[in-house]
């Protein structure tokens, strides 16, 4: 959306092409719905034998099994033909995809158009792309091509949101990569909170674990591990949860289905999250610690990242419990070396160019293929 928003600003028109079912927020943000793709419940059923496959394996073997057997073998065939259909009626003249977008390199290579591919968070490991090409091979072939290595996701520019410091692989030779900020922190404006009462003077520590993997289980258990602490609690539990479901609630806790992270990081002292990539990167964004519960996806990496870069500590999902959770959030709410380095990448991400910048670079004469 930042990029989007910043190429709309230069005079430039902008669509959307996906699933129907995210027209509302599309067409909410002010931009233009082009529909292709399959619906988030149709994948997700889809997907469900694979998604419990996946709970099986290791946790080094996840994402490669994951990112193929759902971005390759399910949505990139759904998404193809009618993003084929919309591109060739509107005409863009560039095509900017997120990393899983495995249909978007098809259809740009078959109708000659300049694409883009924009990063969500710490590049999506090679092997991921390696074992994904074969599930692809023959959608690349449907349209008369020959495939492109990597899926063709690297055939133009890269858009790479993640701060150098946690970047896991350079991206292949040859590749012209354009660094974005991934997130832009707010100033606080005067003294007025999201959930309508001031706080107590003493540390705030936010929790949520995203849009997929947020089990009431696991608040509850945070929560417990939360209320002897000396702190204040705003945790956001999802759309999809009831606060009520999570009664009796700690007295320092403040529950809400969805606050925008804007308007509490500015907030709080410490995240507890599922290293999700969005969250992590925002949390870092405004120089906060830590304390990271992969669940799947590129969580478990990402979580590795940011403990090895001393700005988090983590916990696996076999170390949940109570106490364990307590003892690491008293550790990081004590020891101010995690805050410090966070605070460090945080001026990392601060450096790298602003959307209007990689805005600036993309309306310019697009490179071969790019």
């Amino acid at each position: 959306m930042p990029l989007a928003r910043a190429i709309r600003d230069d005079g430039h028109a902008i669509a959307f092409a996906t699933a129907g079912s995210f027209g509302e927020r599309v067409e909410a943000a002010g931009f233009r719905l082009l529909v292709a793709g399959i619906d988030e419940q149709e994948l997700l059923r889809r997907w469900a034998p694979a998604r419990l496959q996946v709970q099986t394996m290791p946790p080094s073997e996840q994402r490669p099994f994951a990112f193929s057997s759902r971005f390759a073998r399910i949505e990139a065939p759904a998404k193809l033909p009618g993003l084929r259909g919309v591109v060739g009626e509107w005409q863009p003249d560039l095509i900017v995809h997120e990393s899983a977008d495995l249909a978007a390199p098809v259809v740009a290579a078959a109708l000659g158009v300049p694409s883009v591919h924009h990063g969500f968070g710490r590049a999506v490991p090679r092997a991921c792309f390696e074992q994904a090409a074969a599930e692809v091979e023959s959608l690349w072939r449907d349209q008369g091509l020959d495939p492109e290595p990597l899926c063709g996701a690297f055939r133009g520019r890269y858009v790479d949101i993640c701060p150098p410091s946690l970047q896991p692989e350079p991206a292949p030779d040859g590749v012209t990569v354009l660094r974005l900020r991934p997130a832009e922190p707010e100033a606080l404006t005067g003294t007025s909170v999201p959930w309508g009462t001031r706080l107590p003077e003493r540390p705030t520590v936010y929790v949520t674990l995203g849009t997929i993997f947020n089990a009431l289980s696991i608040f509850r258990l945070l929560l417990d591990a939360l209320a002897d602490l000396d702190c204040n609690v705003i945790a956001t539990i999802g759309s999809g949860n009831d606060p009520a479901s999570l009664e009796p609630l700690p007295e320092n806790a403040i529950v809400e289905r969805y606050i925008p992270q804007a308007q509490v990081l500015p907030h709080v002292n410490l995240v507890v999250s599922h290293g999700g990539s969005g969250s992590m990167l925002a949390a870092l964004a405004y120089g906060l610690p830590q304390l990271l519960l992969p669940q799947g996806a590129d969580q478990f990496e990402n979580a590795n990242a940011c403990r090895a870069a001393s700005a988090a500590r983590m916990l696996m999902p076999a170390q949940l419990s109570v106490v364990a959770v307590r003892a690491e959030l008293v550790i990081l709410l004590n020891n101010r070396s995690y805050a410090e380095r966070a605070r460090e990448i945080a001026s990392e991400i601060a450096a790298m160019p602003s959307a209007a910048a990689v805005a600036a670079q993309l309306s310019a004469a697009p490179e071969a293929g790019s």
